[in-house]
């Protein structure tokens, strides 16, 4: 019954959102850095949000410090869709939802892996906002990582309430029916990819923590390695080229591949998505999980480095240095 009313709540909720988008004019406009043509709907990407406040509502709040964090770092990331707000409150936000996510477990460690912890995760966070531009590969992307938890969680080892990732994919797929689309209707905007980044990291936190330390807790990044080899390397990329790491950019492969390659948003999407449950599989089968993480890493570098190669020689893509 959970279920049946949470599709319905959510859906409801998106739809609603829709009309409110619409009669406040709460539009992306295109500009020279966009990967789309026309005016969209922004923002309904708080879906992800809502779906998790329903869960925690109705569920008596289990994670009380997830919800704060997750609903500060929410309410910052939509005011700046609709007006952008200064660098430095964003950043405040996003340390802030880290830290305060994580508070119970950070309790436990040393100050520097604290430091650590939020820095790298807030760099995850960022790197993951740059998926909204191109049609439904934020949809694609997410189900492919949170469904990979959801078959750990149900097959394999319980870590979190099955609910809470089923509610998750739920908001996914309906997001996804409006943006995973050659025109899409909708964009999620900075308070969905941000908020779905942040809920991503939760799951894979609690996994870890569900799990004996065995050495292979860093390895558990490989759910989402394929995004986080392609930001992390285009990072990379410009600051070899003594471009300014922190200014706006569509360097990023699959931005290249839409905007200088033409490959439409569908095919980029399904291939990013495809290629993470190939990986993602393949964690789940082998035993030594830091050294498949390891090699799958150096592949994604060597392709990655290949792409750019080849384009730089074509003429068609931005060069490496």
């Amino acid at each position: 019954m959970y279920y049946i009313i949470a599709t319905v709540a959510i859906i409801a909720l998106e739809l609603l959102y829709f009309f409110v988008a619409k009669k406040f004019h709460i539009v992306d406009r295109p500009n020279e850095r966009s990967s789309h043509h026309k005016v969209v709907l922004l923002g309904a990407g708080v879906i992800f949000y809502l779906a998790i406040l329903f869960y925690s509502l109705t569920n008596g709040i289990p994670y009380p410090n997830f919800l704060i964090g997750l609903s500060a770092v929410a309410i910052i990331s939509y005011i700046d869709d609709l007006r952008q707000l200064p660098a430095w409150l964003r950043l405040f936000a996003q340390l802030f939802a880290v830290f305060f996510s994580f508070w119970t477990d950070v309790n436990t460690i040393e100050i520097w892996q604290i430091v650590l912890l939020v820095i790298v995760f807030s760099g995850i966070l960022n790197i993951y906002n740059f998926m909204d531009g191109i049609n439904g590969m934020l949809a694609a992307y997410s189900l492919v990582v949170v469904g990979t938890l959801g078959y750990i969680d149900l097959f394999e080892h319980r870590f979190i309430e099955l609910e809470l990732i089923a509610t998750v994919i739920i908001a996914i797929l309906v997001f996804a029916f409006f943006n995973f689309r050659t025109k899409a209707r909708c964009f999620s905007g900075d308070v969905g990819s941000i908020s779905m980044g942040l809920i991503i990291l939760f799951l894979i936190v609690r996994y870890v923590q569900a799990l004996p330390d065995n050495g292979e807790n860093v390895s558990r990044l490989c759910f989402i390695i394929v995004f986080l080899a392609d930001g992390g390397l285009t990072i990379a990329k410009r600051f070899l080229s003594g471009r300014n790491i922190l200014a706006a950019h569509r360097e990023h492969a699959y931005e290249t591949m839409v905007n200088d390659l033409k490959v439409p948003h569908l095919y980029v999407s399904g291939g990013y998505a495809l290629l993470q449950l190939i990986i993602n599989i393949g964690y789940i089968m082998v035993a030594d999980k830091n050294l498949y993480t390891l090699i799958v890493a150096f592949l994604l570098v060597v392709a990655y480095g290949l792409f750019f190669f080849f384009g730089n020689r074509s003429g068609k893509v931005h060069p490496i240095v």
